[in-house]
């Protein structure tokens, strides 16, 4: 197959670049990386509640990609790897709390609720 085939299939189909199926998962790599690169923060100033939602939002999006009409792959891997991402932070999250001195309960409702001033740990 030549390229140029291949790049005419790619163009007219239906989740190509003409698409929003194209490019609304392309553009949503940004929170991918975005994800990643909170790695390298402290785990302190990392948003439990944040990628709660991130983790939420990918599961729905990412079974939501094999149910609508086209397939949507794209999609999906995009938001397969944001549920990776996602997930990590929360355990580091939960970890870094549990380590610190909290209950699993606790570390949850932190997860959840973020920094309250009944919270926050005296030194």
């Amino acid at each position: 197959m030549s390229i140029n085939i291949a790049f005419r299939r790619f163009w007219q189909s239906e989740t190509g670049p003409r698409t929003v199926h194209f490019w609304a998962p392309t553009l949503k790599w940004g929170l991918v990386i975005a994800g990643l690169s909170d790695s390298n923060r402290p785990v302190e100033k990392v948003s439990g509640a944040q990628n709660l939602s991130l983790l939420a939002t990918a599961i729905i999006w990412t079974r939501w990609s094999f149910v609508i009409k086209p397939k949507n792959i794209l999609l999906a891997s995009v938001n397969s790897f944001l549920t990776v991402i996602a997930g990590y932070q929360l355990s580091r999250i939960i970890d870094y709390r549990i380590r610190d001195g909290d209950t699993l309960k606790q570390a949850l409702r932190y997860v959840v609720k973020g920094t309250t001033h009944s919270d926050t740990k005296s030194a």
